[in-house]
């Protein structure tokens, strides 16, 4: 005699086939699913839903992984969970690829962001991939998010956005080497007493796009408050590299600034900080830049500080 089922359980031996009602399930869900061949990532099966977020042409999650996702960093993510998911197929039976956000290339050239998740199958060869298309929630999140890490006035990053691209490349990669530049801008403070502070905003607007421009796009610039920058830059390869770059950037700064009438002439003290050798975390390397800079300054004599750093370009008008 049967035993009744516990309450809140299933008595599967009730239901009808479900295969029926998952090729319907499969077929109408509005989430991107495929299923894909463990031994060459072959993409077997994909649903209408998927064919909006990714090419027909694309026939493998490595060409996937290769030619949809334009983010170089993400295509490493993946294909890290892919090898330790498959790493693990001789102790499970399956194996999760965790919640990872993708930004892929449809064939329409549209840029959609997902959440992809995956299970793997090992026994049957399989695994089963979910791509569910958040574009819309996200934009308005990102564009949320770089208003609150951006610097009104200069456009670059902010304090808040520095923390929080400190926190993503630690969280990549604990084991690089990151390097911070702190830079205080020399006889900045004449401009403002003497132009008026117009003057002196689009001074620091000028400044801002010159760091910017003399760094590489995985750099991150920002400003740290009234003329002092810093730039964040991820994975550098030594402190030859970091005096490299901050001798790149002291030549930048010290270019003309033309702003209306007047060509203005001012330059900049660096420090530097490594991590991990000067600091274990992005408070202690700022210290350590910060000190180092300063130490700069005090090289630098009172009387060029305060010197007005003009040339007239052309008289006013009366």
């Amino acid at each position: 005699m049967n035993a009744d089922p516990l309450s809140g359980q299933f008595d599967f031996s009730t239901l009808p086939d479900l295969a029926p009602l998952g090729q319907t399930l499969f077929r109408k869900v509005p989430i991107g699913t495929v299923v894909v061949r463990l031994s060459d990532s072959q993409i077997l099966l994909r649903n209408p839903a998927f064919r909006h977020i990714a090419d027909d042409k694309i026939t493998t999650m490595s060409a996937l992984i290769d030619t949809s996702c334009v983010d170089p960093k993400q295509q490493e993510q993946l294909r890290a969970q892919v090898r330790h998911a498959k790493s693990r197929a001789d102790r499970e039976d399956t194996s999760e690829l965790p919640e990872l956000v993708l930004d892929l290339k449809g064939a329409d050239g549209r840029i959609r962001i997902v959440q992809h998740y995956a299970l793997m199958f090992h026994k049957q060869g399989i695994a089963i991939g979910i791509f569910r298309d958040i574009s819309d929630i996200k934009r308005k999140y990102r564009a949320l998010q770089k208003d609150a890490f951006t610097d009104e006035l200069t456009g670059v990053g902010n304090r808040r956005g520095l923390m929080e691209r400190w926190n993503e490349e630690i969280e990549d990669d604990p084991a690089q080497a990151i390097g911070f530049l702190m830079i205080d801008l020399d006889q900045f403070k004449p401009i403002n007493d003497t132009y008026g502070h117009a003057t002196g905003d689009n001074v620091l607007r000028s400044m801002a796009r010159r760091l910017r421009k003399s760094v590489r796009k995985s750099d991150y610039v920002v400003r740290m408050g009234g003329d002092e920058f810093g730039i964040l830059l991820p994975g550098i390869e030594s402190r030859t590299m970091l005096d490299t770059v901050s001798n790149k950037l002291l030549a930048a700064l010290r270019r003309p600034v033309t702003v209306d009438t007047l060509k203005l002439s001012l330059s900049g003290s660096i420090g530097g900080g490594l991590y991990p050798e000067d600091g274990k975390d992005l408070a202690a390397i700022m210290v350590h830049a910060d000190q180092s800079m300063y130490s700069t300054k005090k090289k630098i004599p009172a009387r060029k500080r305060s010197q007005k750093p003009l040339v007239t370009i052309k008289p006013p008008a009366p």
